[in-house]
């Protein structure tokens, strides 16, 4: 069939020209004034399309369409004809979509333990003392790191909804918690802080560690309210779109953090697991599961770091000994499932030894714990004979830690690809969204068929339909009260042969 207006073809079975609005009435149709109606929604909701404002994505051109497609369609489902419960709904879905595509971010998250060297990974791998490493076992803020063009912080807080979460998720492990909270007479600024609108401040780099350590360090009320940290920085050598996360510990005593990690895990397009490598005792071993459950299908994505490598009794002998232990674990179906992926995914660091040497200021106590450090070491046992020897090996300890094997790795295995991730990421998620638009269309036009349809019956067989379905409703209400009534008499039943067996047993009991 061919519009009668713009002669562009259409199918048989439409109506109204998807491609001008123009309405196409069948002999059938007595309610033309109906469609006409329709038609004048139509091409005014074309109209409204062709001005949708599009946000430009730079990145990609193929994300750029992909983005002013759903701005079209948001414009189509802001109409008031639409549902307005579903509609919200889809519009929330499509701006999220949106502003994923507009800053679309690769997650590398930092997971494990309390006191398990995240952090200190982090500062490692920054060359900067930025995320908290004083944090006590019972207190941890979420940060992330990201490249930018100026130093800035930026600091989320609970709502008021998730605050109330995060309180009764409290365990009774959570002493030191409760004690600290209470000695800083944090409650009292509760309510300054809890719904805060998010801050973001422009830092020069002598005031950010300050900053920082004001809303992430246990010695300060404000980090118990805050949700999240978001640090730019202008030396952080990685693309625009790579984040680490610094995430709370998996055993935190705060239930709601703990759980904040878990979906950062299954969200994270990479994860490095930092377990002492020292121990693979029931507890690492259950938080390494933890890990690998919660990375869905893509064990590869996840890096298994054996922290604090340097302080073993002999590091090198300890460590591959450590190393093979962990692999015929790691390796079974329910971790990596594959001995060669172990092999290459696990990675011993001594994230402190690095930190150490790059702060040497020539301290006494910094000097003998650095020398006590290369003597377990049998290539300097030879050549460093006093701790002041340890100055003109700097560089040699900092490369023995291995800090630069991890970033290698990052460098490597996950940058070179981190677009496609984003890309197969995106797409996914535009497909999800896509799909869920054309159900929510397809039950509308359903819907409005429906009311065309029943503008070619006659009043006598809109009354005969209309009589049908109520018939068909009360059959229904009676089936649900016959329903009703048998479960009733089953339940009365079923309690008197409870009392009747409870009865003889405590007979059986008195004669035995």
């Amino acid at each position: 069939m061919v519009c009668n207006n713009c002669n562009k073809e259409i199918k048989d079975y439409l109506l109204l020209c998807p491609h001008c609005g123009t309405a196409n009435p069948t002999d059938s149709l007595k309610n033309v004034e109906l469609l006409n109606d329709y038609a004048n929604k139509l091409q005014n909701l074309i109209k409204s399309v062709g001005t949708a404002e599009h946000t430009a994505i730079a990145w990609d051109l193929t994300v750029d369409q992909y983005v002013k497609k759903m701005e079209q369609l948001q414009v189509i489902i802001s109409q008031p004809e639409f549902s307005k419960n579903t509609g919200e709904r889809l519009m929330k879905r499509i701006r999220g979509f949106v502003d994923r595509c507009k800053d679309p971010i690769f997650h590398i998250a930092f997971v494990g333990t309390i006191k398990a060297g995240k952090s200190t990974l982090i500062n490692a791998m920054l060359g900067r003392d930025l995320a908290s490493t004083s944090v006590t076992p019972e207190t941890a803020v979420l940060t992330k790191f990201r490249k930018s063009k100026s130093d800035y912080v930026r600091i989320s807080f609970y709502s008021a909804v998730e605050w109330k979460q995060l309180w009764a998720s409290i365990s009774s492990k959570a002493d030191v918690f409760m004690q600290e909270y209470k000695a800083l007479n944090a409650d009292s600024e509760k309510d300054k802080w809890i719904g805060h609108e998010t801050i973001t401040k422009s830092i020069s780099e002598d005031a950010l560690e300050n900053e920082i350590e004001r809303w992430t360090s246990s010695k300060h009320l404000e980090h118990y309210f805050v949700k999240e940290v978001e640090i730019g920085l202008t030396d952080f050598n990685l693309p625009d779109q790579i984040v680490f996360v610094d995430t709370p510990g998996l055993d935190d005593a705060v239930q709601y953090r703990s759980d904040v990690t878990r979906a950062y895990i299954d969200r994270a397009n990479a994860v490095f697991a930092c377990v002492n490598s020292g121990q693979m005792t029931g507890p690492e071993l259950s938080t390494l599961n933890r890990i690998f459950t919660n990375s869905g299908d893509k064990p590869e994505k996840v890096f298994v770091l054996g922290t604090q490598w340097d302080k073993m009794n002999h590091p090198v002998d300890d460590w591959k000994k450590q190393k093979n232990e962990w692999v015929k674990y790691l390796s079974m179906a329910n971790c990596y499932g594959n001995t060669e992926i172990a092999q290459k995914n696990i990675i011993n660091v001594a994230a402190y030894l690095a930190n150490l040497c790059r702060n040497y200021d020539g301290n006494k106590k910094t000097m003998k714990e650095l020398y006590a450090i290369a003597m377990k070491f049998d290539e300097y046992e030879d050549i460093i004979d006093i701790p002041s020897d340890v100055e003109g090996h700097l560089e040699e300890l900092i490369e023995k830690s291995n800090v630069s094997e991890v970033m290698r790795r990052i460098n490597l295995d996950i940058v070179p690809k981190y677009k496609d991730f984003l890309m197969n990421d995106i797409v996914a998620n535009y497909t999800a969204v896509l799909n869920e638009i054309k159900s929510f269309f397809a039950e509308k036009r359903e819907a409005q068929f429906e009311v065309l349809r029943d503008s070619t019956k006659s009043a006598d067989e809109i009354r005969i339909s209309f009589e049908k379905a109520k018939k068909e409703l009360e059959d229904v209400s009676a089936y649900r009260e016959q329903l009703e009534i048998a479960m009733s008499e089953l339940k009365a039943n079923t309690d008197e042969r409870v009392n009747e067996l409870c009865k003889a047993l405590q007979e059986m009991t008195k004669t035995a």
